[in-house]
């Protein structure tokens, strides 16, 4: 799907990052995270925008578009031996999403109403973190950067 070929009267863009709250020492793969994205998504939002958890091919051909995608940033770096004499550090890697969201003009007051900080962590006791902006199709170039590294990304809605 071109984001850049969407007709501008019916697709409004919005770029969604989420971060995840850590659990103990337990580090998030990119199959737990998406699977996290995925309940949230599916189980929660789209059945708050909808009012329904039934979806007929109306419904569906309403739905938002939505690509996700796994992103890593570094935390405090963290000593892993020691030896206080020569001590080795490392970063630890957080994983996270940025989901890019091609909303129809049925949900776009929607979107709208929730651009800020934070205003989707009701929708998810998973997540520590989200940030919806509005955007243009180039921030996918942002939004996909890691995506060699992580190639599962998520895709939801039909065009």
């Amino acid at each position: 799907m071109m984001l850049s070929e969407l007709d501008p009267d019916e697709f409004t863009l919005f770029h969604l990052t989420t971060t995840y709250l850590p659990y103990q020492e337990f580090i998030y793969t990119e199959k737990i995270i998406n699977k996290f994205f995925t309940n949230f998504y599916l189980k929660t939002l789209l059945p708050e925008l909808f009012h329904t958890r039934k979806w007929s091919i109306t419904k569906r051909l309403k739905q938002p578009l939505l690509l996700g995608f796994v992103d890593e940033h570094e935390q405090k770096p963290v000593q892993v031996n020691s030896n206080q004499d020569q001590p080795i550090y490392n970063y630890p890697i957080r994983l996270h999403h940025h989901s890019i969201i091609a909303s129809r003009s049925t949900t776009t007051e929607f979107f709208m109403g929730q651009v800020g900080v934070n205003t989707f962590n009701r929708y998810s006791s998973k997540f520590m973190t989200t940030d919806l902006k509005k955007c243009d199709a180039d921030r996918l170039f942002y939004a996909s950067k890691m995506l060699w590294k992580y190639p599962e990304h998520l895709v939801f809605g039909k065009r």
